[in-house]
């Protein structure tokens, strides 16, 4: 395959087998009093497109993955490639928000006597810091998934080889861009090497 196939293919797998099987929040413009949305999260191949250049049919750039080649080589004698591939994952959360706080209060006819209700977007919304548990539950469905297999996309995992992955980190601090979560997940691929014909030989083969 070569490398835009390769490259394609993981993104499609990526939206597939991971994206599809999760809900996270997609950011508004104001979080206090804005009624929660959940939407399934993009997968992109190498860089995250700005708001204003995400294909029609994605809500957001975020929460997503980001499907990225950090290096390659060929190891000719064996006709295979080789591929460190990372997995940039990112969500966002700012708390607790409209719609996700339900308030009890007797009722006759509901089971057990208590019914909820939704409380006030300005009473249900709450500033807190647990947005790190939907990256690193994000992260635990793609681990799932990368470990669960050996042959995807028309590769092959080298399970000889670590997965690693934890959360962006710069001067040694993981970074802290409130509301907004991010990590990675890098693993190592291998795939069958393109035959290349110097087109100077091609008439005498």
């Amino acid at each position: 395959m070569t490398n835009t196939e390769i490259i394609e293919n993981l993104t499609a797998w990526v939206d597939e087998n991971i994206c599809s099987k999760v809900q996270l929040k997609t950011p508004t413009d104001n979080s206090v009093g804005a009624q929660v949305q959940y939407v399934k999260p993009a997968a992109f191949a190498l860089f995250v497109p700005a708001k204003d250049r995400i294909p029609p049919n994605v809500a957001a750039p975020i929460p997503s993955i980001c499907v990225q080649v950090m290096e390659a080589k060929d190891r000719m004698t064996e006709h295979k490639r080789n591929m460190k591939i990372r997995l940039a994952v990112a969500c966002w959360n700012p708390g607790t928000q409209s719609g996700e706080i339900f308030v009890p209060h007797p009722a006759e006819d509901a089971p057990f006597g208590v019914a909820f209700t939704q409380g006030a977007a300005e009473q249900s919304y709450a500033r807190n810091l647990d947005g790190w548990k939907d990256l690193w539950n994000f992260m635990d469905v793609a681990l799932r998934e990368i470990e669960g297999t050996e042959f995807f996309a028309g590769v092959r995992l080298i399970k000889e080889q670590d997965i690693e992955f934890g959360p962006f980190v710069e001067d040694g601090a993981i970074w802290d861009y409130y509301p907004y979560w991010n990590g990675w997940i890098s693993f190592n691929i291998e795939a069958g090497l393109v035959t290349r014909t110097p087109k100077s030989y091609q008439d005498l083969l």
